[in-house]
This record gives structure tokens, sequence and C-alpha cells, in this order.
């Protein structure tokens, strides 16, 4: 009997490393505690958190910070998503982020406001944990059901784990904070965060705050109303200069895209000719300059991904990788190539 191939015992050995995963009963795929307990048993428990532990993200004009802030004021580096209407505009100050963890687990804890308020108010607008396991690629999102519907802001000092079922007495409950997996995944958060979890806009950039992944596994596979999110594909052309710091996704990078929740949306990749990369010493024209060919390329083949010296493949999880590897081990020879011999 022939030994298996070097690849098939690569792909074996790293089945072994990858943790087995039961997620929650189907009755309960719109439960928050649920997906909660889903995404720790994919990825790791979520601790409580104190929005106000968090690093404040800065709002300035003209790179100072105001001596006071209006409603729909501008401002250097306006928040990237979206807010509603009803809020006060992308220029609200004292939103905090704070990483929980970043080993081989990472967790964001961000806490947005959307209302002017006092810097220490304890009230903030939306609250959100984006969950990603460096291993198996693995990411969760969480997102308050608030998310800027109600000026009075949810307290934010003890922040519950989403798969908490009794909080301490006086505490916040998870299912009164979060909101439901499908709400969640109404807001689409795939469609930006489709080159990996983490966004690093002008915004956030201003902070140490952010974990980083920018070529990892990627892969929103804890089921239930995420199944209907669209799968992200790598876009790469060879010897591209923007790739060789990140992933360029399918998705909101690439093209313009209608976005539940926040309707239509720029791509970000051409957004990012006036701002990136964050922190760089060039002015905007200057690396505009340096970078645009290589995000018209990118551009070409987001349009056509069949398009001559484009490279597309999906944006995988380490199972979904493993099933491809072990494929094509076992795949026979095509015709009129040799069979494969094992030593």
């Amino acid at each position: 009997m022939p030994n298996p191939s070097p690849s098939l015992w690569l792909a074996l050995f790293l089945l072994l490393q990858w943790p087995l995963v039961v997620l929650g009963n189907e009755n309960n795929q719109d439960d928050v505690i649920q997906y909660g307990r889903d995404c720790a048993r994919l990825i790791a428990e979520a601790p409580p958190f104190n929005c106000l532990a968090g690093e404040i993200v800065r709002v300035t004009v003209d790179g100072k910070e105001p001596a006071e802030y209006s409603p729909n004021m501008a401002c250097d580096r306006p928040a990237y998503l979206p807010y509603p209407k009803s809020a006060q505009g992308q220029c609200v100050p004292y939103s905090r982020v704070q990483t929980l963890r970043d080993d081989d687990v990472q967790i964001l804890g961000l806490c947005r406001r959307m209302f002017i308020r006092p810097k220490d108010d304890p009230h903030f607008d939306s609250i959100e944990i984006i969950m990603h396991n460096k291993i198996t690629g693995s990411t969760c999102f969480m997102i308050s059901k608030n998310f800027g519907g109600n000026p009075q802001g949810d307290d934010g000092r003890r922040v519950p784990p989403p798969s908490e079922e009794t909080p301490p007495k006086g505490q916040i409950a998870a299912r009164d904070l979060w909101a439901t997996p499908k709400q969640v995944a109404d807001h689409g958060c795939i469609y930006c965060h489709d080159s990996d979890p983490w966004m690093y806009t002008p915004w956030i950039a201003q902070t140490a705050q952010l974990p980083s992944d920018p070529h990892g596994y990627h892969s929103v596979d804890v089921g239930g109303p995420f199944k209907a999110w669209p799968k992200p594909m790598s876009i790469d052309t060879r010897g591209n200069t923007c790739t060789g710091c990140h992933r360029i996704g399918s998705l909101n990078t690439c093209g313009s895209r209608k976005i539940p929740t926040f309707g239509d949306q720029p791509p970000k990749m051409t957004q990012s000719l006036t701002w990136m990369p964050p922190g760089s010493s060039e002015g905007a024209e200057e690396w505009a300059a340096i970078y645009k060919q290589s995000v018209d390329e990118l551009s070409r083949c987001c349009a056509d991904h069949k398009a001559p010296g484009c490279m597309v493949e999906p944006i995988d999880g380490k199972s979904a990788w493993f099933d491809k590897l072990t494929a094509n081990s076992l795949k026979p020879p095509a015709a009129g190539q040799p069979p494969v011999r094992h030593e």
C-alpha cells in the first residue's frame, strides 16, 4: 500500500490542530446567548469590560481638539461607519476602543458615541465586539441593539459577555444589550470587513488598539443567519504594492455595494487614495501618484475576476482550506499526466 503524500500528512496534522466545534441547536439560531456560546466555542469567551477603560478616539479639527463640539460638525478623521440620520454626525467625540485580547485569539471592544456627552459619561450609543481566532480564522461580530436609536445610550461600565445567561445583580443583561444574530446579520458587517476582521481607517488608526491579521484565515462560520452573507474573495495581481501589506476583499473594499442597514456605500479601496496609508509621511497627491497604478490594476480585477493577470481566490477559514487541500491531494492525475508516486 503506498504511503500518503507529504501534503496529505500536512493536511492530517492540521486537522488535528483544529478544534472540534458543535454549534447550537437549529431552533436557537436567533438567540443572543446561544450565539455568544457558539462564538465562544469557535473562538473564546469574551470577558466583561468597562467602556471607560478604553482609549479615546480623538476628534480633531486642523489637528487640534476644538474648545467645543457641535452636532454634524466637520473634522479631520470622521468615523467611517455610517451613523443613523437621527444621530449627531460622524465627528461626535469620546468614542472608546480597547483590545481585550491579542494572541492566537483577538478580541476588540468598541464603544461609540453618536450623541454629544461629557467625556466621562458612561453612556454609549453603540457597543460592539469583534472576535477572531487566528488559528482557525473564525470571526464573530456583536453589536448592541440600540445602535444610536436611543439618545440616552447604554451604560457601558459593565458590558456583559454575549454568552452570559445571568448578570451580576444590578447589571445589564446580555439579552437586554446585544442585538440578536439576525439583527447583527442585517448590519452586513462582512461587506466592509471583507479583507480581514480589522478595518484600519484614519479614525481608528489614531489609537494603538487595533489588532492585526492582514493575510490570515478569515471566515464567519458560526452559521445561522450568517450563512446568508456573501463569501468574500481575495483580489490580487502579480507584484501589486497594495497587497504587499494587506489583502483586498471582493465586496465593499472592491466596489460600490448596497449594504443592509446602511444603503449604498462607495468602494473602500478607491477612498483609500485620500487616506492611505494612515500615518504616512506622503501627502495625498504624492501617495496617489505612487500607488494609483496598483489600485487601478486591482479595480480592473474587481470589475472582472477573469481579466488577464487577475488572481482571485476564496478567503477561507482553516477548515475550508483543509478541505481543498485534501481534495487536491486525493484528486487523480489529469488526463495525459503521469500518476503521483508515493515513495
